[in-house]
């Protein structure tokens, strides 16, 4: 077994039974629903992704001061009220916790043990990787895609990503992810705006998630793993300016976040 550090880019949910051999995976989907988990999660709510609209009732029936929501386009209408990022930010529900409806929840479910899984948007890149850079050698990034198809916002977040772990010592693992971070790496966020994703959200009259997404990069030191059916924050560690030689770095919380046993 090597000691290098590597980070490997992949696509689409069945990436993460791919993804054996790795000590952490980091799961994005920018358009929507990493973006809505990360949010809701800094706003101190507990956050329950699941991948069906039984698993949601179980779920809510379980939970007091619930709200079962869903993001994603290709999810039935009457599946769940609709609500991405800029919604939950808008205090659109005052519920403790959170119920999300997703294809995220399978690709949070499919690493092997062992694994601990992440969830990244473009709010919380600089945090993320931070934390895998303390903690793991052999990373993969997942983008989660829509209706089976690879998105160009989720392959850009996956390669900015992956290029900030470049510069924790991160080797890129394999053609295709060199390949990524060579066409992706340059961050422009207003790329975002121009992808296929963007464009079926402004047409379904949800232009306003679009403008939060863009409006908001690198705005939250929030990292988030999957515990237990639950996404959970873990703590950050930030370096104060007098950190320095034999100080070591300070561990926070984001504002909101209440950990369990605090």
């Amino acid at each position: 077994m090597t000691d290098e550090k590597v980070v490997r880019i992949d696509a689409l949910p069945d990436g993460a039974w791919r993804c054996h051999g790795y000590d952490a995976i980091v799961c994005i989907d920018v358009l929507l629903s990493t973006t809505t988990v990360v949010t809701a999660a800094a706003m101190g709510r507990r956050v329950f992704p699941v991948a069906t609209p039984l698993e949601a009732l179980r779920l809510q029936t379980r939970l007091s001061s619930a709200l079962v929501v869903a993001d994603a386009l290709e999810q039935p209408a009457d599946a769940a009220p609709l609500a991405g990022p800029a919604r939950i930010a808008a205090g659109c529900t005052l519920a403790r916790s959170l119920v999300h409806l997703s294809p995220l929840a399978e690709m949070l479910t499919g690493a092997g043990p062992g694994v601990t899984v992440y969830v990244a948007c473009l709010r919380n890149l600089e945090a993320t990787s931070s934390a895998i850079a303390q903690r793991h050698r052999r990373v993969a990034i997942i983008g989660i895609g829509e209706d089976g198809e690879i998105c160009s916002e989720d392959q850009m977040a996956a390669a900015w990503l992956a290029g900030r772990l470049r510069h924790h010592g991160f080797a890129p693992e394999g053609r295709n992810t060199v390949t990524e971070v060579a066409r992706w790496g340059k961050p422009d966020v207003s790329l975002v705006a121009l992808s296929r994703s963007a464009e079926r959200l402004r047409s379904r009259g949800r232009s306003e998630e679009v403008d939060f997404v863009l409006g908001h990069v690198d705005d939250l030191d929030i990292v988030l793993a999957f515990e237990e059916g639950e996404l959970r924050p873990r703590p950050v560690e930030v370096a104060r300016p007098e950190a320095v030689g034999e100080h070591a770095p300070a561990t926070r919380w984001p504002v909101g976040i209440v950990p369990s046993g605090h």
